[in-house]
This record gives structure tokens, sequence and C-alpha cells, in this order.
């Protein structure tokens, strides 16, 4: 065999260490209406009542409130160039209290005790905490609507606190502040050299009408939209939009009705059906007919004037996916004089690049882009533009997979490549970790896998979006930071000294000095397709390229053979790095070879110094691997080395930590096995690697094939039909008409394949309504593993229930419709889960038959010898996406809460099986 081509990296100088309704579904709820887990669904006959509201219009003004004392800016800027900016997204009422005065409107809607309602969050609070956003390294910052809402819905027993059910799109809600305070905040932000991005709505309204009989069961007629129409009249403040022609929602009205302002249309039900989408009402909010010259030309004046008055400097845009393709052209770009679209209002204060991003909460599958091509649809064409941008979701779902899940390093390299191919500039694609519609990376991921995928935000091509409390480790998706709000703790959280908080300032001041990262070209040059491992890719802009170097493992492995195209002994100047902080040198033919510690991250400038390097003259072979050979069980191993006495390390799919070592003999021959515990079940591909450390050597990669088979046939338990009652058979199910035998187990089968562990779940009913990311809905699964020889936990965390007796768990999967993590028992307790391992488990859905399967992998679950004796025991409930929380349990049963207990001490489980 020939001599392998090699260059180990090599260390020169070290530098110093520079520095978490359910999870709304694709194409599923606004991503933005925080029900405790679905639309509401009104259950009996309202008629309108008119309530006072105490909002301030955009013309009414009003003396400054609160302490700050800021630098103010002019009211309009020029537009900045988008793709260098840093933008850090917060929900205005959860983030600071700087005026105390406007909290409470005296309505029962404000409770800081109270998930559900107003907290305190004001633009004064806001103002009076630039200086920490600026710190953190944020150039723009990006508030949710504040736009006069509904502040309570008894329909649904829950709060607009958050600004997505506008009541009137032309003033200010009256719990932030007033048309002054906003401007001040405008102004503040300019005088720093910073931006405004509003959150906007043009789909729909609060809830103010539904369609239901008398029993509550949905009843629509298209025929007649005026039969079982019911009124929220008990709505707070109002019970019908004040501004006009809003205030037209009254379908029992001839006038009304004629006018169209609305879509008279009941909830979606099916988000695949393009009529129910564009004009059914999205989670029962009411729906604008956007299609009606008066609903445009309002919305457009409404919102344009937002810019003429307040000096916004970008919009990003809500439910997208909801209006129509030849609306947001209008809404955009029209000319008309006597109805401007957005950039023309944008335009009259001198900003020529107004950003619109826009909102499609939409995933694509691993390696498929399907997703990306939707999103990409939202920015129009050049005959027909409509947004600027768009939310890069798909990327913020491979970004979770990848980084939080342990899934291929290689899904993302496909996601950076098809961002490249499918928008016309993915540099100023807003890309994001978590948002207030998602779970927080800290819920599932670990603080390390969150360090690296900041990092790799900073790095790619896109804004950067930064999710208020991210940099202080926030696992609740909408809590506090001041520390009278609700989820607080009890302090505020603005610690500028906190380890995620110098982080991200750390990653953000390596973007701003370096445009590389925000405006280069970006090539993928190495990626693990068997699992977490390697990442690298190269930027490139003008004179300058920079190499990133990421192992999204948590195991160090092995980078081989990293093609850089660059000169041997080229230098390359460490800008950043997580664990390695030396510079680099490029070996012989342009390769570096390297070994990643765990969570790595590495930020290379390419300089103009040259080293001098040599190329290690060491052979190998692999006698006993044969082309086109099957491994059914472990795999014996001879070869020879050119070195005697040669220390070697045979490293398997990347993963250095799981190493099998050996040593040559005198005459360089070596013999080893690899156990066919190291590989999953079925027909798989693995790469192997021969490294001698010592003689910074590495052989050629040899690939080959395994087909383990199942141990056995596994073991089958059943269970009863119908019996999610609970532990006490004293539970019943929410209320609302989605809700069916989603969480109801009719057998669990459990078996090996190789290292692997295989959970087939029959269910009763597997459903997919709000088109989950994970193939199902309405069902979240805690499934147990305790392995033999190993001691585990006997709580059962944060669902108020101690394990079987007996049963010892090692391992946790979390498993519903958009979540899916894996914590050891370490540090577990009643009210924390454990320690984050990757990879999580693999899903897999068959609706035909009703069964979920999970796929746990032996690297995720510690590399057992072998799994004979493990046990499982598997219980359900169900999950609130929106506030990161389990569904609530009350003695009475609600729309979505369940009924027959106390969900503070009773446990929370529906169905559970028997230990298997």
């Amino acid at each position: 065999m020939k001599a392998t081509r090699f260059a180990i990296a090599i260390p020169l100088t070290l530098l110093a260490l520079v520095l978490s309704l359910f999870a709304w579904p694709a194409g599923a709820a606004a991503m933005d209406e925080p029900w405790v887990a679905g639309p509401p669904s009104p259950a009996s006959m309202f008629d309108f009542t008119s309530a006072p509201t105490e909002t301030v219009s955009l013309t009414q003004t009003a003396p400054i409130t609160g302490t700050a004392a800021p630098t103010l800016g002019e009211l309009h800027v020029p537009s900045p160039a988008w793709q260098d900016q840093i933008i850090y997204f917060l929900m205005t009422d959860r983030f600071n209290d700087g005026d105390p005065a406007n909290n409470d409107q005296g309505a029962d809607e404000y409770d800081p005790a109270d998930v559900r309602k107003y907290s305190g969050g004001d633009f004064q609070g806001i103002i009076d905490e630039l200086d920490y956003i600026q710190g953190l390294g944020a150039t723009a910052v990006w508030i949710t609507p504040p736009v006069a809402n509904q502040w309570w819905d008894p329909l649904v027993n829950f709060g607009g606190y958050h600004g997505y059910w506008a009541e009137n799109f032309a003033e200010v809600d009256a719990h932030l502040g007033d048309l002054e305070d906003y401007q001040t905040l405008s102004r503040a932000l300019h005088g720093r050299g910073m931006y405004l991005i509003q959150d906007i709505v043009a789909n729909h309204t609060g809830n103010f009408f539904t369609y239901q009989d008398e029993n509550g069961v949905t009843r629509y007629d298209p025929d007649d939209p005026a039969a079982n129409v019911r009124f929220n009249t008990e709505s707070v403040p109002v019970t019908r939009p004040s501004q006009p022609p809003f205030d037209e929602d009254d379908v029992t009205d001839p006038a009304q009705r004629e006018a169209a302002i609305y879509h008279w249309t009941p909830t979606i039900t099916d988000y695949s059906d393009p009529t129910q989408t564009l004009t059914y009402q999205l989670a029962d909010l009411d729906d604008l007919n956007t299609d009606n010259p008066l609903v445009r030309e309002t919305l457009k004046q409404s919102f344009g004037d937002w810019i003429r008055q307040v000096g916004v400097d970008g919009f990003r845009i809500d439910t997208v996916l909801y209006v129509d393709h030849d609306f947001w052209n209008d809404f955009i770009n029209s000319d008309d004089p006597d109805a401007p679209g957005v950039e023309a209002a944008a335009a009259e204060t001198g900003r020529d690049d107004f950003l619109t991003f826009g909102e499609a909460f939409v995933g694509s599958d691993p390696m498929d882009d399907g997703g990306d091509r939707v999103v990409a649809s939202y920015l129009g064409s050049e005959e027909k533009p409509e947004l600027s941008s768009m939310l890069n979701f798909p990327m913020h779902f491979t970004i979770n997979r990848v980084f939080a899940e342990g899934q291929p390093a290689a899904n993302m390299a496909y996601r950076l490549e098809a961002a490249q191919a499918i928008y016309p500039d993915p540099t100023i694609l807003p890309n994001f970790v978590d948002n207030h519609d998602v779970a927080r990376f800290l819920s599932k991921g670990s603080v390390a896998g969150l360090k690296q995928a900041t990092a790799f935000l900073m790095t790619i091509p896109g804004i950067p979006v930064i999710y208020y409390g991210t940099e202080q480790g926030f696992t609740e998706g909408r809590a506090s930071m001041f520390a009278e709000g609700v989820q607080s703790g009890g302090v505020d959280h603005f610690d500028t000294s906190s380890e995620l908080y110098r982080h991200i300032q750390a990653v953000a001041q390596l973007r701003k000095e370096n445009p590389v990262f925000s405006r280069g070209s970006l090539r993928i040059l190495q990626a693990n397709e068997a699992g977490p491992g390697v990442l690298a890719y190269q930027r490139d802009y003008e004179s300058e390229t920079a190499l990133v170097l990421l192992n999204t493992a948590d195991r160090p492995v092995l980078m081989v053979d990293l093609e850089t195209g660059l000169p041997a002994g080229t230098v390359l100047r460490n800008l950043f790095g997580l664990v390695n902080q030396d510079d680099l040198t490029v070996g012989a033919d342009g390769r570096m070879t390297l070994e990643l510690a765990p969570r790595e991250v590495m930020a290379l400038l390419v300089s103009d110094e040259i080293a001098e390097v040599s190329q290690a003259n060491v052979t190998f072979t692999a006698d006993s691997l044969q082309a086109g050979q099957v491994i059914t069980g472990d795999l014996a191993i001879t070869g020879t080395v050119s070195v005697s006495n040669a220390a070697l390390k045979l490293i398997v799919d990347d993963n250095l930590a799981r190493a099998i070592e050996t040593t040559a003999d005198d005459a360089g021959a070596w013999a080893a096995t690899v156990p066919a515990t190291y590989f999953g079940g079925g027909e798989q591909t693995h790469t192997l690697r021969i490294y001698a450390p010592e003689l910074q050597a590495v052989s050629e990669l040899y690939t080959f094939t395994t087909d383990i088979q199942i141990v056995g046939s596994g073991v089958t338990m059943f269970d009863r039909m119908g019996d999610t009652v609970g532990p006490n058979d004293a539970y019943e199910l929410p209320t609302d008409e989605t809700f069916g035998q989603q969480m109801d187990i009719l057998s669990t089968k459990v078996s090996a394949e190789g290292s692997d562990l295989i959970v087939d779940l029959t269910m009763a009913e597997v459903t997919d309504v709000w088109n989950p990311t994970n193939g199902f809905d309405h069902v979240l699964f805690h499934v147990f593993i305790d392995l033999p020889d190993r001691e585990g936990a006997t709580v059962l965390p944060r669902i108020n229930a101690d394990a079987p007796e007996g049963f010892a768990w090692d391992y946790l999967g979390f498993v519903e419709g958009w979540n899916n993590r894996l914590y050891a028992s370490d540090g577990a307790s009643a009210d924390e889960y454990g320690t984050p391992v990757t990879p999580a488990a693999e899903i897999s859905v068959d609706k035909e038959s009703d069964t979920i399967s999970l796929r746990f992998s032996g690297d995720a679950l510690g590399n057992p010898d072998g799994l004979e004796g493990t046990q499982v025991y598997v219980a359900t409930w169900d999950w609130n996406g929106p506030e990161s929380s389990y569904r609530g349990l009350k003695q009475i049963p609600g729309q979505w809460t369940f009924g027959g207990g106390d969900g503070a001490v009773e446990p929370l489980i529906i169905d559970d099986t028997a230990v298997i």
C-alpha cells in the first residue's frame, strides 16, 4: 500500500481565550399565539358589549415616563448594511419594567405571578437596559408587537401580553407606555448607532368571534356564515376592535357582512388545505380579508405610520404563511400614492433598505430542502417582489438537531449549502437558536452545545438573532429578566459577567471585527456523515479567508486530511477558540489533521506567514478489510505499519474517545478487534482509520459495511385500551376536540439491534393535526431506561412521581411533537432532568399502524457492553410548548388542561407501562 499523504496541524502561538400552546408546528399556529397549547374553541353564545380602553393613539402625546436619561439621536436615520447587524429579540412585557405606573390597567389583566397575564415590561424598561443590550454586541433590537391588544380572552383564559392579538393596529398598548415613550426608545437606539425592528401582524386580530353551537361544538355552514357565530362579550378591554374598519366584525349585520372586512370562517383544522390556511381562523383569531382593498389600505397606512412617526427601521412580519402572495407584494412594494407600501413609507423617511423579514414556521427534514423552498417563496420574484428576507426556520431546526440532539454534522453542511443555493441573498436571512415560539435550547441541550450554536450563528452567512435570556442561561421560554416579573426567581438577570453573556459578547465581537464572517461566501470543507463530529467550512471575502472548525460531538474526534487548498505551511491565526487558542499551520499538500476537543469551535484567519512543515513518512495496511465484505459480528483486523513497536489507535467513525488501542510488534505487524457493540443494528456504513499519535501519522480512510441483526425477538408488553385516566383512574383529558387517544399506549416492544435500543410504541391514535416536526402530536413520552450494573435515579423529574419499585433509570428520553431530548441521570432530581447527552433518539412514525418508534444509539447510552437485562418504563402526558411547561392538571378539565387532580403535587402521568 502506498504511503498516505499526511499533514498534522502544528500549534504555534497560544492566544488569550476569548470567550431553551405546545411548540407550535410547521404551518400550524401563529407561532406567536401563547395559549396553553392550541387554538381557542369557545363554548357558549355571546353578544357584543362595549368596554373602555386606555390605549394611546399615534397622534397623542404624553410626558416621557421612567428615569433613564438616554443620549437621543434622530428619529429617522438611513438604513444600515443589514448583513453586518446583530439582532437582540425581546418580549417587551417580559424584559424590564421601567415604569410601574403603567403595569395595572385595572382590568385584572396584570399579575406577575401568572404566566398568562401582563408582567410589567415596557418601553422605558428597554431604554434603561440599552447598555446591557449593546454591551452584549447587539446592534438592533427587535420587539414584540407594541400595538393595542386584547388584554384578556376569557374563552381561552389567556392574556395578550405578547402583542399578537391586536384590537387596534394604530395605537400603542397602554401597558408599554405611550407614543412619546416609543419615540424615545427609537431615538435612544439611533443615538447609539443601533436600530429598531417592530414585530407586526397583518393576518388577524384578537379573538372576538368564533363558531360554535350551544354545546360548545364547532359548527360552521359556509352557505350561512351568520349561523352559529358566537361573540366574545367578556373580552378585555374591548369586545371588538376599536379601529375602523376592523370594528365591522358582526356577520349577523347585513351591512357588515357585505363589507367583508373578515373572512367569516371557523378555525383551521387542516393545515394542508390552502383554502383553510389562507381564509380560516388561525387558532381562532379573527382572520382579516386581505383581498379587501379597504383592509389593505388600512394596514398599509397603520404600519406605514409606525415608520413615519416612530422611526422604525425594519419589520418582522408574523404568520406570512396564512396570507396570499399577492397581498405581500402589494403591502411591501406598492407605489400607489394613495396607499403606498411599506418600502415607499420607509423611503419617505430616508430609509432605502427597510428590512422586512417574515415568519414561515416551516422546517426541512434532514438532507431535504423542501422547507427552504417554501420559505424562499415569500421573497417573491424580480417581477413581483414580496418580503426582503425571511426568518430561517429550516436553519433553526437543523441547529437544534445538530447542536442539541446530536444528529450528523453533515445535516448542517447540507442546510448551509441549501441556503446558498436557494435564497437570493443568504447574508440577510435572520438565523436564530431559539425564540418565543419554540423550546429554549437549554431545555434540551447543554451549555457547551449552546456556546457552540451561538458561535456558529456568528460565523455563517445571515443576521444572528439572540433571544433575550439566552445569554443568561434561561430554560423557560418567556420568563422575565427583571426581578418583579413572572418566572424571574425574584432576581434581576442583567448580569454582564455571566458565562454565556461573556461568550456571546466575544463571538459577536469576532463577527463585527471580521467582515469575512458577515459578508463572505461559504464553502463546506468536511462534515461527518455518520453522526456528530467534524464540521468545517471556509469563508472568503475580498482578500480575506477564514476557516471555521467545529466538533459537534460531546467527545474528542480526529479531523483527518482537511483539504484547505492553501499552500503548505500557511499559518492560520486563531481568532477564537472555545478550547484550543493556538495558531495552526497547514501541513503538506495543503491538508490538516487535528484532534478536536469535545464541542470545539475554532475560527482561523489565513495569514501571509509561511512556516516549515515536514511530511510524515509512515505507511499502513489493514490486510483483513476486504472490499465488499459485510461484517455481521465482531470485526477482527490485522495489518502493518512501517515503524516497529508503534502505538496505534483504530478510530471508527472519527470517534477518538472509543479508539481501539494496539501496539505493533518488531516487524510492524498489529492486530485488533472492534466489538459488534460498536455498531448499530441493520445495514450500516462505517469508516476506520489507523492513527499513530506519537508519529503524527494517520492512514487512508477505510470504509466497511456492518449488518448486525436483532438480538432475540425483543419483549412486548400490552396495555389496556382507553386507560388514559391517570394513576388513580380519576384524570380526564382536556376538552378541546383535537384531543383524542393520542396518549393511550396499547403495546410497547423493546428490542436490541447491536448496541442500539429500540422502543416501538403502538398507540390508540397517532395524529399530526398541528404539522409537528417529529410526525406526531398531543403526546409527550417519558422513556426511562435502566441499564444493568449501573446506579441510576429513582425520582421521575418534574412529573411528581417516583420510579416503580426496583427500577432506577440511567437515561431519560423526552420526546414529543417538536422536542427530542436525552438525559443521563447524573444530577437528576425532582426539579432537574439530569445531564443532556447526544445523540437523542432517532424517531420514525407509521400513522397507518399508529406506531412511533424510538431508536436510542449505543453511543448515546454510554456504549454498554450489551443490553441484556436492560429495563424500560414509559409514561405519557402532553406538553405546552410556548410556555415550555407540562400541560396543566386541575380538578375540573379545561379546553387545554387535564382534569381530576392538582398538577402541583399529583403525578403528571395519564398512561404508562409496566416495567419492561
